[in-house]
């Protein structure tokens, strides 16, 4: 009879303690796949298609420039700089291109996990586009390398001999290339030369634009052409751009009357954003914008940009990304300053609630505390973003003034801000994910559930410690 009453404690406490244990929700995080590199071939081919929309002939990929190009990208990304390295005509010209002639070259790099779309945008600036517009250049190279910290370094170069015609210039050695043989020879790789100037199709009777897909026309082209990005033709057409468009294939081109598309911005011009009830001016990156056209557009010099929102020359902006061209009125009261305006919160402390464009440097300065309590005070470093509706730490203490006025009370969260690594100038992060709180909102729940069990089971030990007696 004690194996009994003992196995019946047993089954008593596991129910007990199944009963007690807080809920859990575990949600099995799907690893996202990693975005696939761009290649240097992509990079020519997105540029030579900007060349011939501009109505130039196709640059000539080159095995030396190809060389120098891969060499730099490999260099930039071991050393994970930031800026060029610097000379790339002298460089080019040292590698043996131009036959000992006079070179003139030009670079473009940029950093971070991005695709073709975002590179290019990047690369939307007069001085990028020179491989574009100007008709001189007449060879590419291109080249990528991944750093140790996981960012893809992208480069490429365009490169002319002075005083020659272009495919005149013999190169020898470098990166052999289809098209080209051992020793001197005259650079003629005709494959990056395959684009087909798109013609612009007309609508149909329902007003809707199908166009048709002719050899050597590549996604760039059409989505260039059309003044899309290659997303937009992705989504509408349900494709891929892993998978090579085939010729006669009809492409639906989304306008400004198709329902749920947003007609974009007319590839160089800016549409400037009206100021927001506060006077702030928040202008969002679309394609082939660049800081060089926003900062003209709104009259605003770039490097007040990079200050109002804590970015640096070299990173290159993301379609969509948000910038603060104008922080609107933020000049404090003329009788009471930032610190004495100050509400304190629920838990005595104060608080300044982040607000879209801010920066750390500039929250110091608007309550006049050193920008290193500041960090400390909430835990961050010079890796840190701060984010919208953020709530930082202020250990201040207002001086008292008669003529205070306090502002309605702000209801602010007192738990501490969540540090965010710097992003890489390619792709934003993924959005947080915050576990349901649920567990607390169940503990009284489960501690009645408990002790009834625990009852239940003492009176059934009991009737049967009598039916045993």
């Amino acid at each position: 009879m004690r194996l009994k009453n003992l196995i019946t404690w047993f089954v008593v406490v596991l129910i007990g303690a199944g009963t007690f244990s807080p809920p859990r929700n575990v949600q099995a995080s799907q690893p996202q796949p990693a975005p696939a590199a761009v290649s240097a071939y992509e990079l020519i081919l997105a540029m030579n298609t900007l060349r011939v929309a501009y109505g130039h002939p196709a640059l000539i990929e080159d095995p030396i420039v190809n060389a120098v190009a891969q060499y730099t990208a490999e260099t930039m990304a071991a050393s994970q700089m930031s800026w060029h390295i610097g000379d790339v005509r002298g460089r080019i010209a040292a590698a043996g291109y131009g036959g000992g002639g006079t070179v003139w070259a030009t670079e473009n790099f940029a950093v971070g996990s991005m695709d073709i779309d975002e590179i290019m945008a990047a690369w939307a600036d007069p001085d990028h586009m020179r491989p574009a517009v100007t008709a001189a250049y007449c060879h590419v190279g291109a080249g990528m390398a991944t750093a140790t910290n996981g960012k893809t370094y992208y480069v490429l170069q365009a490169a002319y001999v002075g005083g020659q015609a272009c495919g005149s210039v013999s190169s020898s050695g470098g990166a052999s290339t289809s098209g080209s043989t051992s020793g001197s020879t005259t650079v003629n790789l005709p494959v990056s030369q395959l684009i087909i100037p798109v013609k612009i199709a007309t609508p149909d009777a329902d007003g809707k634009i199908y166009h048709v897909v002719q050899a050597g026309q590549s996604f760039w082209s059409i989505a260039i052409s059309y003044q899309l990005t290659i997303a937009n033709i992705e989504t509408w057409n349900n494709l891929s751009r892993e998978t090579p468009l085939k010729t006669g294939q009809r492409l639906f081109i989304p306008g400004k009357n198709t329902e749920g598309y947003a007609t974009p911005t007319p590839q160089g011009m800016i549409l400037r954003s009206t100021p927001d009830a506060e006077g702030r001016v928040i202008h969002e990156v679309q394609a082939y914008q660049a800081l060089f056209s926003i900062s003209e557009a709104y009259t605003v010099s770039v490097d007040r940009i990079l200050a109002l929102n804590g970015l640096q020359a070299d990173w290159p902006l993301q379609i969509g990304q948000k910038l603060l061209i104008d922080p609107g009125d933020v000049t404090p009261s003329p009788t009471l300053s930032a610190i004495e305006q100050l509400t304190p919160a629920s838990d005595g402390n104060y608080y300044h609630i982040v607000k879209s464009g801010e920066t750390l440097s500039w929250i110091a300065d608007l309550y006049d505390v050193p920008l290193v309590s500041l960090m400390a005070w909430n835990g961050l470093d010079n890796s840190s973003v701060i984010r919208p509706d953020q709530n930082l730490l202020l250990v201040v203490t207002p001086p008292a003034t008669p003529t205070f006025t306090p502002a309605p009370a702000t209801v602010t969260p007192t738990a501490q801000p969540t540090l965010t690594a710097t992003p890489a100038s390619a792709a934003p992060a993924a959005p947080e994910t915050t576990a349901p709180a649920q567990a607390g909102s169940n503990w009284w729940l489960a501690l009645i559930i408990f002790v009834i069990v625990i009852g239940l089971g003492w009176v059934v030990w009991i009737l049967l410690s009598r039916k045993t007696l």
